[in-house]
Order: C-alpha cells, then structure tokens, then sequence
C-alpha cells in the first residue's frame, strides 16, 4: 500500500500554512473524507488534486473500473459489469489518463537501463505494436 502524506492545511491566509504536523488538522468528515483546519475554520477534501476529487461514485467501484479498462475490458463490459452508464465509465477514463500519464512521465526519467534491458523493451513494444493507435497522441 502507498504511504499517504498527511494532510495539510492550504489557506493561503492561515498561519499554519502547509504545516504536516497534524496538530491543526482535524476529521470533518469520515465519510465525505474531509479535513478541517483548526486554526482557519478552513474545510478541504483530502483527494484535491487526484482524479478521486470530483468523483462521488464509491471509490473501490472506480478503482475496479480503471483496472477492468487497464486489463484491456471494453468500455461497454466495464460498464456493464459494474453496472453504470458507458458515459460514466468514459468520464472515469477521462480523469485517470491525464494522472496516469503524469505518474508514468514522473517514474520513467532518468531510468539508466543495460542494452538487455533496453532490447527487451523494445521487444515488447514491437510485439504489441498491432494494438498501437495512432489517434492518440504522444504526451
């Protein structure tokens, strides 16, 4: 499981500021997932900035839907398996591409591969070439 930070505080007027401590951050909500700042009365979502923030669907749902479409499921069968419109599993998709591919372009530079590696790589995608879409542009 990924080590979470903990939450803090973003009111740009507050005097602890981005401060982690924790002494000043307090559930407001379990089950809405919200924190409140004691010292600024400030409420915030602890999902800001991820792809969960403006989602209201259960997130175990939404996990298992990005995966379906991650393991090459059709839209269609992903939807109708966790039984919810087409359009609202292409609304998820279209949320999780732009922080996948952020994660993907933070992890993958500065890699220092052997020729083995690099050859082995290029295997794959050669091999998997077939299934490239040249709709999609490069990021």
């Amino acid at each position: 499981m990924v080590d979470t930070p903990k939450p803090w505080c973003e009111n740009t007027s507050c005097a602890d500021l981005a401060k982690t401590d924790g002494r000043n951050i307090k559930v407001h909500s379990y089950g809405e997932r919200r924190y409140s700042c004691t010292t600024c009365k400030h409420t915030f979502s602890f999902d800001k900035g991820t792809f969960f923030e403006t989602v209201r669907t259960d997130r175990q749902i939404l996990v298992e839907a990005v995966a379906m479409l991650v393991e090459r499921n059709s839209l269609r069968a992903s939807g109708r398996i966790k039984q919810c419109k087409l359009q609202t599993v292409l609304h998820w998709l279209d949320l999780a591409g732009p922080h996948a591919a952020a994660l993907s372009n933070h992890f993958i530079r500065g890699l220092h591969l052997t020729q083995a590696q690099i050859d082995e790589l290029w295997t794959f995608v050669k091999k998997n070439r077939s299934t490239f879409n040249p709709m999609i542009p490069a990021i």
